[in-house]
């Protein structure tokens, strides 16, 4: 492979390393978020005696102001860490799509053996192929019906003489 390949090669990796580090932070941040609002709900209900009926009808009154804050709380929570969960889902879709399909060797000779090469010609379009990740790619992206042709035209043309 030549410099900017690699090159090329080595900057998806290093985006897709970055990608997957900041997906995983952003998970450990909504699961923060979840310890951090179950640590309260406890907290408030624990302090406030919720659970416990209260003596009068005063009590209920005074009570459900701080309710509806701690479930208005709770809900924005819970609306925050949805969104943060379905950016990540749509990022890692988006992330999946933007992959580059890396054909193996193996697929290139069972491509070239599918396609009818001659057996003397199939040794050196595979070894044509396989030498540049630009051309497996190339090869690759034509429709399955031209690809012979394509192959042709790659190997003889004036810039491979």
């Amino acid at each position: 492979m030549s410099r900017p390949e690699n090159q090329e090669d080595s900057e998806e990796e290093d985006w897709m390393i970055n990608w997957d580090r900041r997906r995983r932070t952003a998970a450990v941040q909504v699961l923060c978020s979840v310890v951090y609002a179950l640590k309260l709900h406890h907290l408030y209900h624990s302090k406030h005696n919720v659970n416990k009926p209260p003596r009068n009808l005063k009590g209920i009154k005074r009570n459900a102001p701080r309710d509806d804050v701690c479930r208005r709380e709770f809900e924005r929570i819970r609306e925050a860490i949805h969104s943060v969960a379905e950016a990540i889902r749509e990022a890692n879709t988006i992330a999946k799509r933007s992959q580059a399909r890396v054909h193996s060797e193996e697929e290139v000779f069972a491509e070239l053996v599918n396609l009818g090469v001659d057996k003397r010609l199939r040794y050196r379009a595979y070894t044509f192929l396989t030498q540049n990740a630009s051309r497996v790619r190339a090869f690759f992206g034509c429709p399955v019906e031209e690809r012979k042709k394509f192959l042709l035209q790659l190997m003889h043309g004036p810039h491979n003489l």
